[in-house]
């Protein structure tokens, strides 16, 4: 058997798949597998051996001009697949298996451009968080093909993906033996794009002082906020983990007992590492957002206008008003 797997845009958006991915590797071994993803984010495959990158570009994926020769290259590179699986429903992920000419092509029933009307088969929609989404298409697919909600490889079932993946060793947070103390991993920034999910600095730094003495802190700090770092250490008393790789800050992620973080892609790395996490949800929706059972709690403040999509809101008043006892009360929860 040979499948086809799609799924284009942001690093959450693929990290959420992976757990899928490695659910379908695990139940098809002697299958080929590959996955469809943007240039940007190929490297996440480096930890799923077995799954063979297809390469979009993005920088011609984004013109139109140019847009529908790179899918048609893409497709190309899966053409003969007997089935294709796409976790993304849009249109220029159901175009792919279109122009590769595969005759079994599943959706995860969420279906935005009319890309739905090009997939004939998969489960129906059903709101839900995005590792159930994804799971539930690979779940269906599994059914068809033998794999029941009972079987050893139930496609259903979430794992976290990245749990046991070799990972460069970690240097920049090793354990210290006999501290005993709780290690919390505090994540204040996010992309520029999502701003308006940050927590105010100042909660942060309410935070950090409630907890430096009781806990082994570490501030994980961004490109994006490479201001901080010269500054927020000192205020605040907490080291900073210095600037490092993806991979390299994984291991530092995988260290921690807890990660606290706003809907960003490095709070679904800490729930695919298996590291509980505290998602700071503001204007996010907290379904479809959010996590799986047992991997992390999220804190909101339960306003009347989240969740929104609103990138240019001035208020912010859902993240603002998150307070930090609520925030301080789920570090030693589990």
């Amino acid at each position: 058997m040979r499948l086809a797997l799609l799924r284009l845009s942001a690093l959450g958006d693929i990290l959420r798949v992976l757990p899928a991915w490695k659910n379908l590797r695990c139940a098809f071994p002697d299958a080929r597998l590959q996955a469809v993803v943007e240039d940007r984010h190929a490297f996440l495959l480096d930890a799923l051996p077995g799954i063979e990158p297809v390469i979009v570009r993005r920088k011609k994926l984004s013109s139109p001009l140019t847009a529908l020769s790179e899918l048609r290259r893409a497709a190309a590179d899966i053409k003969g697949a007997d089935a294709s699986l796409d976790f993304h429903g849009i249109l220029k992920s159901a175009l792919i298996p279109i122009f590769a000419g595969i005759p079994e092509r599943w959706g995860d029933g969420v279906s935005k451009e009319g890309a739905g009307w090009l997939q004939n088969n998969g489960p129906a929609y059903k709101r839900q968080n995005r590792y159930m989404q994804a799971l539930g298409l690979s779940g269906a697919f599994g059914e068809k093909h033998g794999f029941g909600a009972n079987s050893p490889h139930a496609l259903g079932r979430f794992v976290p993906a990245l749990k046991e993946a070799t990972l460069p060793e970690n240097t920049a947070w090793p354990k210290e033996t006999g501290t005993g103390k709780h290690r919390v991993l505090l994540v204040p920034g996010t992309s520029k794009a999502g701003a308006n999910k940050r927590w105010p600095l100042e909660r942060w730094m309410q935070l950090a002082n409630a907890l430096k003495s009781s806990a082994d802190l570490r501030w994980s700090l961004g490109p994006d906020e490479s201001a901080w770092r010269e500054w927020l250490p000192d205020k605040s008393g907490v080291e900073a983990l210095p600037p490092l790789p993806f991979w390299g800050l994984a291991a530092a992620v995988r260290s921690a007992d807890r990660v606290i973080v706003g809907d960003t892609g490095l709070l679904h790395l800490a729930v695919l590492l298996g590291v509980q996490a505290t998602a700071l949800m503001g204007p996010s929706d907290g379904v479809i957002s959010g996590l799986p059972d047992g991997y992390g709690t999220m804190v909101s403040a339960n306003i009347d206008c989240s969740p929104c999509r609103e990138r240019r809101c001035q208020r912010l008043a859902c993240m603002k008003n998150i307070p930090v006892d609520r925030v301080l009360a789920t570090v030693f929860s589990n």
